[in-house]
């Protein structure tokens, strides 16, 4: 495995608005360090003073340097290897990426940290900055804060790990997630990738034939889909995704809350082949009541006969658990079992507008399940205009849990309509 350590200087904390001042590149192959190279970058802006006084990089010295645009076959050469590795990789790597977008370059590769590393390797260090590891490690640094210095530093880190770390177990355990392997099925376009945004939302892998193979929900799409292809490769469902992914949808969504409810919906709608757990999910039980000869009203739990259910369950247990709530409550606010069951007649009677107020959208809820849903926040309080306007969504055990449960937490912002 060819590693190429990476360190850059930069004139700022983060890529946008900032840019690379230097860059050093540290090859290391079979544990020894094999190729060195670095190259000052004209960042196209002033340096600040204070990292001027950090660095030790003026704006004199930049001011011949190539811009980054003009260094990139050079660096894209430099950057051959199987996995980038940087002391906080991430910091490094997303400087790069950023430079290489802006110049319309589509370029990735598997990433290692080596602050991650070392820390399961070492763990009886405590401190695991470049300079502390050096102490620890007796690893030279000639001039901190160079880019080049700091790779060589950071290499020779990497193979102390690396010695550390028997067979290289730890390296390639997947739960500890230290080497962030990136291999992209083999029909999507590199493109769609590149655009993924990182926000709430709902995503779809699809077939050759745009049919959903496997349907998610994230909060950020990108990290959640960059996951999906950096780990479990050993996996039926990580083969499959590489061998029959050709193309990704993904619908923007303003919270958890309605990602969640609009997987749920998606996945009822499609059922893809990938999707495993909403499979085993249905609404067989139901709450259903009677009177005995005595004149008692008795709640009872079974298989669910015709749309007489008054609530509907995933399971048995469920809808005990519910019922046992549910009398708690009643006994709570001083009622009766009889004034319970008309209340919960009553109430699902009701057709309801939720907002999720502080969140942005709405629900539509309806026989106490939620029926269609709305990301922003003007809509009207109307049921006509509500039902043409809502993306309605199919009722689902997990559906039904979350009206029931956001009922309960916004009973005073429901609005009846």
């Amino acid at each position: 495995m060819k590693f190429v350590v990476v360190d850059i200087e930069t004139t700022g904390g983060r890529p946008d608005g900032n840019g690379i001042t230097e860059i050093g590149i540290v090859h290391v192959e079979h544990r020894k360090i094999t190729h060195q190279w670095s190259t000052f970058i004209n960042p196209e802006k002033t340096i600040p003073y204070n990292i001027q006084m950090l660095t030790g990089i003026s704006d004199e010295m930049v001011a011949d340097a190539p811009t980054f645009a003009q260094i990139i076959p050079e660096l894209l050469e430099q950057l051959k290897g199987d996995v980038f590795v940087a002391h906080s990789v991430n910091f490094d790597y997303s400087f790069i990426d950023a430079a290489f977008r802006a110049n319309g370059v589509s370029w990735r590769m598997s990433k290692l940290c080596t602050v991650k590393y070392s820390k399961a390797v070492f763990p009886e260090f405590g401190r695991y900055s470049l300079a502390h590891l050096a102490r620890s490690l007796e690893v030279e640094n000639d001039n901190p804060h160079r880019a080049l210095s700091d790779a060589l530093c950071a290499a020779e880190v990497l193979i102390h790990c690396i010695n550390g770390d028997y067979d290289e177990k730890k390296l390639n355990d997947p739960k500890l997630g230290l080497l962030k392997r990136i291999q992209m099925p083999d029909h999507l376009p590199a493109a769609v990738f590149d655009e993924l945004p990182k926000s709430h939302g709902v995503y779809e892998f699809l077939d050759a034939f745009g049919t959903p193979l496997y349907i998610g929900k994230a909060n950020n799409i990108k990290s959640r889909i960059t996951q999906h292809f950096s780990t479990q490769q050993g996996s039926t469902k990580y083969q499959r995704l590489m061998k029959e992914c050709y193309d990704l949808k993904y619908t923007l969504l303003p919270n958890e809350t309605l990602a969640l409810i609009y997987e749920d919906h998606l996945i009822r709608q499609y059922w893809p082949p990938l999707n495993k757990a909403q499979k085993k999910q249905a609404l067989k039980f139901g709450l259903y009541t009677y009177n005995n000869g005595k004149g008692e009203t008795k709640w009872v739990i079974q298989k669910v006969i015709g749309s007489g259910a008054l609530q509907r369950f995933g399971s048995y247990l469920a809808g005990q658990q519910w019922i046992t709530a549910f009398k708690e409550a009643l006994i709570a606010d001083g009622k009766t079992l009889e004034e319970g069951l008309e209340l919960l007649k009553k109430q699902q009677e009701q057709r309801i507008l939720l907002p999720l107020t502080p969140e942005t959208g709405a629900l539509f809820i309806e026989n106490g399940s939620i029926v269609g849903i709305y990301s922003a926040d003007d809509y009207l309080h109307n049921e006509h205009w509500v039902r043409e306007n809502f993306t309605a969504v199919q009722p689902s055990p997990t559906i039904n849990a979350i009206a029931m449960k956001l009922l309960d937490q916004k009973a005073d912002q429901a609005i009846l309509l």
